[in-house]
């Protein structure tokens, strides 16, 4: 009997070692969350195969080197030099044309630097030897539950690192073959003073019991916890590891791909502000998109100085100034007024909004930009350097104060966004935006050159507006030719002529775009993570997915495609309500609020911030959280630990009918065969035993006589007999006698037991 069971044997055996192995499951699931948070997409199962074959040829070299000290010393250090080797060249090869080094790149959050390839194949590298030798050596080689544990929670610390959430399915996978690891090396190996009797039956306990152990510890209340992590990330924040990333929050860029945006829950506070209303704060504009690397670039205006200050308060612009400065013009020149349909339009028809009042705390050390509220009209008061550049886009930049202006202070007025409320608003800089918009100004500007000299009383006021028409003259030309550029991509400027269909005027048109992301199904997803080579393409025709910088420069691409100069800006979006009686504040920004949107110039009007990101918040109420999740998960797990032990308990009798089944429709001779294996399976019989000892030793534990099949069982194999049917209905009658003898004894074993 032991001759048959030799090739199924050692084809289980081989199996059972390198794929069934609990320490190698658990290693490979292990690796498979650590890079997962390195890669999120496809490669994670591509990496899932290469550490389950990277673990097996591990721990075959390990194995090797328990057996043979020496060469397999040998060999472990060449294999770990091999690595070392091919991770450092991974490493260099990752360093080229990339902006980082391989260690800033580890310690900066994935979501904020792009993917690297080399750099994670290095890190898989580096992992897959340090967990496969360290789970092997205190698991194979010596049992240490505390070293254990400590292995247990290092993905978990990888995605601690950046406050990030491991996948649902991970965390159970973990926790399961954690507890599965436990069992098998502390009840399951036999010793001298302990022996396993019937391992079969232990693992089945053990599988319940870790299956129970995580749908309990998945549905059962966990209390609604807000963690105040600002003492910690104060000390040493993932979000402000790096200089990169410091340069992101607060320093003047010249270029920008958005990774700022993705998987920051960060709560260190940044600004702490008194306002009474939502606002964007801007601390950069971008003038040029790359398709092909999905990034924007600074253009001149976005860097170029028009103004230094030495003093506290700084003008920075009017609302509604260049829309009155026109309407003079056409007051003063019929003419002008009836070419351009201006006719019956006084400047006090124009309304300008009111004014707020933005007060704003440093409180954090970040870089020398100053956030500056959206329609800023003055910087009221600063005590943050000794001078400031102010740029042509608005843009306030920090100068002579070495520390980065931390713990300083800026209040500004700004006016408040209703322009366009007004009707007589909206009428005028409609009609001037459907007009030629070049000839307008420069025909408004040399009116009002020529008018000053005869409104002696008015002249300062008629002079000023002459020379900002003159000045918007200027500046629009170079708008024209610097941010109308969407690419010459056909896709986005069908896209756009079909969106403003109908609309006339720049303002329409941009109300428009900005709805169209609200009204087509297009999701804020923080956790998406873009393939190499998508860009604003792919976000407005295939995925439809992404976060603000995909939602920007989407709306700024289609607003040039519409014929709208559009800018991106960065900076953040001012809404998270936050009481702080020291500065007397109640809202706060943190980097999560790190915000980009596009800015239009509105013809007739000047530059205006939209915002076509759809809000996170509306998303988050969609999506469960990480305790609803796991609640989820717990209920699943609970109906499918029913089912497996409805499944245990009439799995016997299922299984005892199918063998009848199945065997009758077998010929005899394997019909004998299959009795005398499942018997022994049943009666925990080992295929080392003869026949006739099997069936001695089913005769001395129930009392049932299978001699007969013993020996129809040797008959045929061993003896080349050709069975009949009446041999065969003989073994399954013998199998039926001894299978119901065993439910008996089993029966009143459990009754006793009770």
């Amino acid at each position: 009997m032991r001759e048959t069971e030799n090739n199924s044997t050692g084809l289980k055996a081989l199996i059972t070692r390198y794929l069934c192995d609990p320490v190698l499951i658990y290693t490979v699931i292990a690796m498979t969350a650590i890079m997962y948070h390195y890669c999120r997409n496809m490669l994670t199962a591509v990496y899932t195969l290469a550490s389950l074959v990277m673990c097996i040829l591990l721990f075959r070299l390990m194995d090797y080197m328990e057996k043979h000290k020496l060469f397999g010393t040998i060999a472990y250090i060449v294999t770990s030099l091999l690595l070392s080797f091919t991770s450092s060249m991974c490493m260099q090869m990752g360093a080229d044309n990339y902006p980082i080094s391989f260690g800033v790149w580890f310690m900066t959050p994935q979501s904020i630097v792009d993917f690297n390839g080399w750099y994670t194949l290095a890190i898989f590298l580096l992992f897959i030897y340090f967990m496969c030798s360290v789970i092997y050596y205190y698991t194979h080689v010596r049992y240490r539950i505390f070293m254990n544990f400590l292995i247990f929670i290092i993905p978990f610390t990888i995605y601690g690192k950046e406050a990030e959430q491991m996948p649902i399915i991970l965390i159970i996978l973990m926790s399961v073959g954690y507890i599965m690891l436990l069992v098998r090396f502390r009840e399951l190996n036999d010793s001298d003073t302990v022996v396993i009797a019937v391992k079969s039956e232990t693992w089945r306990s053990a599988g319940i019991y870790a299956l129970l152990f995580a749908a309990v510890a998945a549905v059962f209340p966990k209390p609604a916890i807000e963690a105040d992590r600002t003492f910690i990330e104060s000390l040493i924040s993932a979000e402000r590891f790096t200089d990169r990333l410091l340069a992101m929050l607060g320093d003047f860029q010249e270029s920008s791909s958005g990774g700022q945006y993705r998987g920051v829950d960060s709560d260190t506070h940044l600004f702490y502000v008194s306002a009474d209303e939502e606002l964007h704060f801007k601390t950069g504009t971008f003038s040029f998109y790359d398709y092909n690397y999905d990034t924007w670039s600074i253009g001149n205006a976005d860097s170029k100085e028009v103004a230094e200050y030495k003093k506290s308060r700084i003008e920075l612009g009017e609302v509604g100034v260049l829309t009155r400065a026109i309407l003079t013009a056409a007051e003063l020149d019929s003419g002008f007024a009836e070419e351009f349909g201006l006719s019956g339009y006084s400047p006090e028809d124009i309304a300008i909004p009111d004014i707020g009042k933005a007060s704003i705390y440093n409180a954090a050390r970040l870089g020398d930009v100053a956030p500056v509220p959206q329609s800023a009209k003055s910087l009221v008061w600063s005590c943050a350097a000794q001078y400031m550049e102010i740029l042509k886009t608005g843009v306030i930049r920090i100068r002579g104060r070495e520390d980065s202006y931390e713990t300083a202070e800026f209040t500004y007025s700004y006016y408040r966004d209703t322009f366009f409320e007004n009707v007589n608003n909206k009428e005028v800089v409609d009609i001037i935006s459907q007009s030629d918009y070049s000839n307008l100004l420069w025909r408004a500007s040399r009116v009002l050159e020529r008018e000053s000299e005869y409104y002696d009383d008015e002249n300062e006021i008629i002079e000023e507006y002459a020379k900002l028409l003159r000045k918007e003259y200027n500046d629009y030309s170079d708008y024209i030719e610097g941010l109308l550029d969407y690419g010459d991509k056909s896709r986005v400027y069908d896209l756009a002529q079909e969106i403003t269909k109908g609309f006339d005027s720049d303002y329409e048109k941009a109300k428009a775009i900005e709805q169209y992301f609200f009204m087509n199904d297009f999701i804020y997803d923080l956790e998406y993570v873009k393939s190499k080579g998508e860009n604003v393409e792919n976000f407005l025709f295939n995925t439809r997915r992404g976060v603000c910088f995909e939602y920007a420069t989407s709306m700024v691409m289609l607003a040039r495609a519409s014929g709208i100069p559009a800018r991106y800006c960065e900076g953040y979006l001012v809404s998270q309500k936050h009481e702080n009686k020291e500065y007397n504040t109640n809202m706060l920004v943190t980097p999560k609020d790190a915000h980009g949107y596009p800015e239009l110039y509105i013809e007739g009007y000047g530059w205006m911030t939209f915002e076509p990101t759809i809000s996170a918040r509306t998303n988050e109420k969609e999506k469960p959280d990480l305790f609803e999740m796991l609640m989820i998960s717990g209920i699943i797990l609970f109906g499918l630990l029913i089912l497996i032990l409805i499944f245990i308990k009439i799995y016997p009798s299922l299984s005892h009918r199918f063998f009848i089944f199945r065997s009758r429709r077998k010929a005899p001779d394997d019909t004998v065969k299959s009795v005398m294996y499942r018997l022994c399976r049943i009666y925990h019989i080992s295929g080392m035993n003869t026949s006739h000892e099997a069936a001695k030793g089913i005769m001395e534990i129930s009392g049932v006589d299978i001699s007969v099949t013993a020996d129809l069982f040797d008959a045929a194999v061993y003896g080349d007999a050709s069975l009949s049917e009446n041999d065969a209905e003989t073994a399954m009658s013998d199998y039926i006698s001894a299978y119901g003898a065993y439910r008996e004894m089993k029966k009143q074993r459990r009754l006793k037991t009770a």
